[in-house]
């Protein structure tokens, strides 16, 4: 659990390598009304860089290929795999959010600091929550073969990204890791292509330090969705991802919560808003200043898609700071 649980809080799910043959979900985008396609293509419009998973941000002897990720593992990588096969063999480095470094010192992190993951003092999950809604969150929990007195002592952060993977995919989670981020370790590895991270491994742990309890909550609470409408989300994702339209991805996460889940509409914008500044906003500014700093060689960075759409995207603080920025093969 711990294996995947170190990747969930890098991409908010768990890579699954066996996921479709687990779990057949529905692409919601077939079922959008016109008037909710008509919102989606001006959302896309609107976004500053919303498709394209690589991209080529240069500035003087800077050159930067910028790689959007899934940390879920699919069948379809493995021709984009070998598409930017070729730019991972040229890059004098390689930048992710996590290495197997950072790996191995979180995974020691969690099993000596179970404050980390659990409510280690005060009331839990069963104290802070109404009867009705604690019943349907450890009826979740149980779907997924966690018992629901650990449940009740799971950070509700941590509980809220366990209850974003489908019951039905939760056999799956001992399964080798097949996402594009660990493809790109392993090729590293081979080709002894130095690998660093992006960030200290406990950057995730502080951004949700930080957060109010009930800001935890309510995220909690917007990810409790039925197994059927957990697997029609991440069908959803998937397929976005790989028609390389992450923004549409964004926005089509947040309208299947407020179709199903139990928030206002007002609420699900609030805390896809909070989840998009502590998740993606927040690292992103920290990050492209550090990619500014790379040594002048050819680098690649590879991070999860959603970090590369928007004003404070990964991509427009590139171009931003003067880089400019050409759409490559994937």
């Amino acid at each position: 659990m711990i294996k995947c649980f170190i990747w969930m809080i890098m991409g908010i799910l768990c890579p699954l390598s066996m996921l479709h043959a687990t779990c057949q979900g529905a692409d919601l985008r077939a079922q959008l009304t016109a008037s909710e396609r008509r919102t989606l293509a001006a959302f896309q419009r609107d976004t500053p860089y919303p498709s394209g998973n690589h991209w080529l941000a240069v500035k003087g002897p800077h050159r930067i290929n910028v790689i959007g990720t899934v940390h879920i593992g699919d069948p379809r990588l493995a021709p984009v795999f070998s598409t930017i096969k070729p730019v991972l063999a040229a890059a004098d480095r390689i930048y992710l959010e996590m290495t197997p470094l950072e790996e191995r010192q979180l995974q020691k992190a969690v099993s000596e600091r179970p404050e980390l993951m659990f409510i280690t003092a005060g009331p839990t999950l069963i104290d802070l929550l109404p009867a009705e809604e604690w019943h349907q969150l450890a009826k979740a929990a149980q779907a997924r073969n966690i018992p629901g007195f650990m449940a009740a002592k799971f950070q509700p952060w941590y509980l809220s990204m366990l209850l974003s993977i489908p019951a039905c995919a939760m056999s799956a989670l001992t399964q080798g890791n097949k996402g594009l981020d660990h493809r790109i370790m392993g090729f590293a590895a081979e080709r002894e292509i130095p690998l660093t991270a992006l960030e200290p491994y406990d950057t995730i742990f502080s951004l949700f330090a930080s957060e109010p309890l009930e800001t935890q909550i309510q995220m909690m609470r917007a990810g409790l969705l039925s197994d059927t409408d957990s697997s029609d989300g991440l069908a959803t994702l998937l397929n976005s991802y790989f028609d390389q339209s992450h923004a549409s991805a964004w926005y089509l996460s947040k309208l299947h919560a407020k179709r199903v889940a139990s928030l206002t509409d007002s609420e699900i914008d609030a805390t896809f808003e909070r989840m998009q500044q502590t998740l993606l906003n927040r690292r992103n500014v920290a990050w492209v200043p550090k990619m500014q700093q790379f040594p002048n060689e050819t680098a690649v960075v590879a991070v999860g898609a959603a970090h590369l759409h928007g004003s404070q995207g990964v991509l427009q603080l590139l171009e931003n700071a003067g880089y400019q920025l050409t759409r490559q093969p994937f």
